[in-house]
């Protein structure tokens, strides 16, 4: 019994430190792992804010740091009026990219990763009622509930099905090198049910960036 009880406590440990985000697929380009990139910009496009935008950017920057790789969130470097003037999420000035790239190749990065918000989807779905069993003790206490068969009867109680909303974010991923104008790894992936912004980033940035690191895409300064 102790054993059950220490296995079903070990699932969920398990299952509380999955992560949300799946990786639905991913490449990369082997070229760059004999010459692996060493300072990347992280760009987060599709947000339905600002905020949202340095959360996601600022998990991601984060989580290479963690892994040794040299990354800066693009919203340190640029204010959301040069690119994103009606901040719908979307970039307006179509010559805002070559002004980027001309700003990142001064300050020494050679890799931008873009991280894109193609789509979320909310789906409803119906969840059934449930029915436990209450035991009620009648009389005596427990002497009475050891003593005869009768004493303990059990009332079922009823929770009624409710509808709950499902939702899941898709977000692609590309690291593009600056000086070749080429990309150099992509990525899609899932985020199902997250609770917040932050918790979403956390998650995306938790399944993305090993994966990169991983590739060998990008230098990582980190020694094993």
């Amino acid at each position: 019994m102790r054993y059950l009880a220490f296995s079903l406590l070990f699932c969920l440990v398990l299952l509380g430190c999955t992560s949300l985000t799946n990786i639905e697929g991913s490449w990369a380009n082997q070229e760059y792992a004999a010459n692996p990139l060493s300072k990347v910009a992280v760009f987060c496009v599709g947000a339905q804010s600002f905020v949202g935008q340095a959360t996601i950017e600022a998990a991601v920057v984060k989580e290479f740091a963690a892994k040794g790789v040299v990354a800066t969130a693009f919203s340190d470097m640029f204010q959301p009026s040069q690119y994103d003037a009606d901040s719908d999420g979307k970039v307006d000035d179509p010559n805002f990219r070559a002004k980027a790239v001309a700003k990142l190749n001064e300050l020494g990065f050679d890799a931008a990763m873009i991280v894109i918000i193609k789509d979320v989807r909310k789906e409803e779905r119906y969840v059934p009622g449930t029915v436990s069993y209450q035991p009620t003790v009648y009389n005596n206490g427990w002497y009475g509930s050891w003593n005869s068969y009768y004493a303990t009867t059990y009332q079922p109680v009823e929770t009624p099905g409710y509808t709950a909303t499902d939702v899941t974010a898709f977000v692609e991923a590309n690291i593009y090198s600056l000086k070749k104008d080429q990309l150099a790894w992509s990525a899609q992936t899932s985020t199902f049910n997250p609770t917040s912004i932050q918790e979403a980033a956390d998650s995306f940035a938790g399944a993305i960036v090993p994966n990169i690191v991983n590739s060998k895409i990008v230098r990582s300064n980190k020694k094993d």
